[in-house]
């Protein structure tokens, strides 16, 4: 079987309709149909590390009509081919784990949500292991796709606490907010540096919560998939593209954060020809 679709399986009984979108996860229905059909040695050709991510966080579901199915995949090219065996990568992390991978994966980044400035998966991977009851929001999440989390929510202040261990693995701050002050007024932490705004959170979380659920509700051939509006994305002319927030940006809100590191006159850099205002942050003169 291969990712974009080509089945070597053959049956006489053919499979359902699917309304996939994507040959990500329709390659999980050809698996299931495989399995269904006696099949038990399953090989996926692909390149892509999010179609390995959906066999693992849907393994359980699989192997549920097969328990003796023995799942492979054959990835990458070249020099960076190699085979990965699903069966062995889920007894490793064991069932909760196997089942929040996608969650974590749209979460620290993919190609359909944004990553963490500066933070790559094995940051991301580390903070998990520190703080491991966010586990059990994952595994919610893959089981029930779709949720419209909200600022009160315990779920989403569990993504909360892990964004701040993401940037701090030491601090007992639970708002990404608080991190964001404690870091750029006491350690001087430059903004690029610093965890998101806790708006700006929520919208990477419903995003990565509807991503997570595309692929987590891919074992059904025609799952009911919500529209992206509701999940930190609008339209604009055909094309669908983030909300990244929804107040105001700092820049144009709160002028007195600008500063400038002139020394001197400040008519002649950038924020005078810009026309901002000095600000007591500043290290000139003005």
């Amino acid at each position: 079987m291969s990712h974009q679709g080509k089945l070597c399986h053959t049956s006489s009984i053919p499979m359902q309709n699917c309304n996939h979108e994507e040959a990500d996860t329709r390659v999980v229905v050809h698996v299931l149909h495989a399995l269904m059909q006696g099949g038990k040695t399953i090989q996926v050709r692909t390149v892509d590390t999010d179609v390995v991510v959906i066999l693992a966080g849907t393994f359980h579901d699989l192997i549920a009509s097969q328990p003796l199915a023995d799942i492979w995949v054959a990835f990458g090219m070249g020099k960076n081919f190699r085979f990965y065996h699903i069966n062995a990568i889920c007894a490793s992390l064991g069932e909760l784990q196997s089942r929040a991978l996608p969650v974590f994966h749209a979460f620290s980044g993919c190609d359909t949500t944004s990553a963490f400035n500066g933070k790559g998966k094995k940051s991301a991977w580390q903070a998990w292991q520190v703080y491991e009851d966010v586990t059990e929001t994952f595994v919610y999440l893959a089981g029930h796709p779709f949720q419209l989390l909200n600022l009160d929510d315990d779920h989403f202040q569990k993504f909360e606490r892990l964004t701040v261990i993401l940037y701090d693995k030491t601090s007992p701050l639970n708002s990404v907010n608080e991190t964001r002050r404690e870091l750029f007024c006491q350690r001087n932490r430059a903004m690029d540096k610093l965890p998101p705004t806790k708006d700006a959170l929520l919208q990477h979380v419903r995003r990565a919560v509807y991503q997570a659920g595309i692929w987590t509700s891919s074992t059904e051939a025609q799952p009911v998939v919500p529209s992206p509006q509701d999940f930190a994305w609008t339209k604009e002319s055909d094309s669908w593209v983030p909300v990244w927030v929804t107040i105001p940006e700092v820049s144009r809100s709160c002028r007195e954060l600008i500063k400038c590191a002139c020394k001197g006159d400040c008519s002649n850099c950038k924020c005078g020809k810009a026309n901002l205002d000095c600000s007591p942050l500043c290290k000139c003169n003005c």
